[in-house]
């Protein structure tokens, strides 16, 4: 009886913490617009460190604009986490997901399928990083290849006019 507890108040547990968000809208009139942004790019194989991004948030939740060289394509902005993973203080408050359509990074031919942004919002910026479709564990040897995840850290996003 004791071993069935145990899951299911963890499974509880997720499900209240995750549902403080669910049906609600992400998106506040004070983060619609157009951002642009620089992230540095972590990983050792790719030579260059820089990656650009801009994005246009609208107010019914969907995002496009570009992520280095790349279209984002079916951009999602959400939140995040609920009240527990933010006492916990696990993962942001809120992410951009989507497609990318070409290459993220052109000069290197460097080009992934999806990205994830996760981001807070604090004092009028964005603050978060960028990690692209592919595993972390693979690309030690140098290779580039789809399967070999991009991550681009301390990304800061500002409104842009």
């Amino acid at each position: 009886m004791k071993r069935i507890i145990l899951p299911v108040l963890i499974g509880l547990s997720t499900m209240i913490a995750c549902s403080s968000w669910a049906g609600e809208s992400a998106v506040t009139p004070a983060m619609v617009g157009h951002w642009e942004g620089n992230a540095r790019i972590i990983v050792s194989w790719c030579h260059q460190t820089n990656l650009t991004v801009k994005v246009d948030i609208h107010a019914d939740g969907s995002v496009t604009g570009t992520v280095g060289d790349a279209k984002l394509t079916d951009g999602r902005f959400q939140r995040n986490r609920g009240w527990l993973l933010r006492k916990l203080n696990w993962a942001t408050d809120y992410i951009i997901m989507g497609g990318l359509d070409g290459a993220i990074v052109a000069a290197e031919g460097i080009t992934r399928s999806r990205v994830k942004m996760p981001l807070n919002f604090s004092g009028g910026t964005f603050a978060g990083g960028v990690n692209t479709s592919g595993s972390g564990f693979e690309g030690f040897d140098g290779k580039k290849g789809e399967g070999t995840w991009l991550a681009a850290g301390g990304l800061r996003l500002t409104l842009s006019q």
